[in-house]
């Protein structure tokens, strides 16, 4: 005889019903209004202000559930104020001019990968277009003159998608000369 025929069922009805009545008696008491004023849950403060504003009881469980609120808010705070990541580069002729020099890089990468239908551009192709992109860009940017390597250029190609650069006028032409390369 198995052990199992002496157990009663499971009244799963019964059970949820239990759980669901013991989670609104949670709520309704000071753990709910905690629950309802922690970041991310709703965010409605206003209910635990007023009953802290009230006469109500403080117990330990209660001021450790505000301590834990109050560390988490500081939390957020705090990383809210300090944005992530390193601080973005100043716009100087240099950089931009990379990034003008970059950007016809990257359109003659692309033309060049369409062209022989391989993914990885060779070395010397980079090469040969980063070293005419620089020779494009230059003159736009006289003081950037002798400053930008092939390698700032290559390196920054890879970085970033392909976005418009429309401010600057001479790409278009400097375009064409770049897929013409490339083509080659």
């Amino acid at each position: 005889m198995s052990g199992a025929a002496g157990r009663k069922p499971f009244d799963y009805a019964a059970i949820k019903e239990g759980r669901r009545q013991e989670w609104q008696r949670r709520m309704a008491g000071f753990e709910g209004l905690v629950f309802k004023a922690w970041p991310k849950v709703g965010v409605n403060p206003e209910p635990l202000i007023a009953y802290l504003r009230g006469d109500g009881p403080l117990s330990r469980d209660y001021r450790e559930s505000l301590i834990a609120l109050i560390e988490r808010y500081d939390g957020l705070i705090k990383r809210m104020l300090r944005p992530n990541g390193r601080p973005r580069g100043s716009i100087t002729p240099k950089n931009e001019a990379i990034r003008c020099a970059s950007y016809l890089v990257r359109i003659g990468k692309n033309r060049w990968r369409r062209k022989h239908g391989r993914q990885h551009v060779p070395e010397d192709i980079l090469e040969r277009l980063s070293n005419r992109a620089i020779e494009l860009v230059e003159p736009e940017f006289p003081s950037a003159r002798g400053k930008i390597s092939t390698g700032a250029v290559i390196h920054e190609s890879h970085l970033k998608r392909c976005e418009e650069m429309g401010t600057y006028e001479f790409l278009d032409e400097a375009k064409w000369e770049i897929i013409e390369l490339a083509q080659r």
